[in-house]
């Protein structure tokens, strides 16, 4: 197993490369091809990372990729407010 990736929530070197391409728009085909492992692997890396995060959906990984890079720190989420993310 990976180790987890520094200030990334728990995420494996590899989880955080995934959520890095997300971030960027590339597809999983794209991903995997960047990355040169098979799309298949590319999803289970996807779910893995999205159940981290405590996310649903492919697009809220993308906002908090950009939440947390123009923040420069961690990103939670507001309590109460599903999908509002707020960067520390």
């Amino acid at each position: 197993m990976t180790a987890p990736a520094p200030g990334s929530a728990g995420l494996t070197t590899r989880e955080e490369q995934v959520l890095v391409l997300i971030g960027r728009g590339l597809t999983n085909r794209e991903i995997g091809e960047h990355l040169g492992i098979a799309e298949k692997t590319v999803k289970n890396v996807v779910t893995g990372l999205l159940a981290k995060l405590g996310l649903q959906r492919r697009s809220q990984a993308a906002v908090y990729v950009t939440v947390r890079t123009v923040t420069g720190g961690e990103v939670h989420w507001a309590a109460g407010s599903p999908g509002l993310i707020v960067g520390t």
